[in-house]
């Protein structure tokens, strides 16, 4: 859900294979729901589930950040052995 992405979806709803006088009556309160409910509900969809994904982003994040700590790790081991082999 997006605000371009919602747009389209209430102008297809409404819009498509009507005549011209029904397309412009729909098209004086159209414009006020678009901007007015709809793009509300979008913003509480956003909120709302922002919200609720915090805690999942930050599990993600840490686990990248272990998984690259991890790699480095690997790398600077498989360095020194490298190095001890050489001498």
């Amino acid at each position: 859900m997006s605000f371009t992405g919602s747009a389209g979806r209430v102008i297809n709803l409404f819009w498509r294979g009507k005549p011209i006088l029904v397309k412009l009556g729909i098209g004086s309160w159209a414009i006020p729901v678009i901007l007015g409910i709809w793009w509300l509900l979008v913003i509480s969809w956003y909120a709302i589930f922002g919200i609720f994904l915090i805690p999942y982003r930050l599990l993600r994040r840490g686990a990248r950040k272990r998984k690259r700590g991890t790699l480095r790790h690997g790398e600077i081991l498989a360095a020194i052995l490298e190095t001890g082999r050489k001498s």
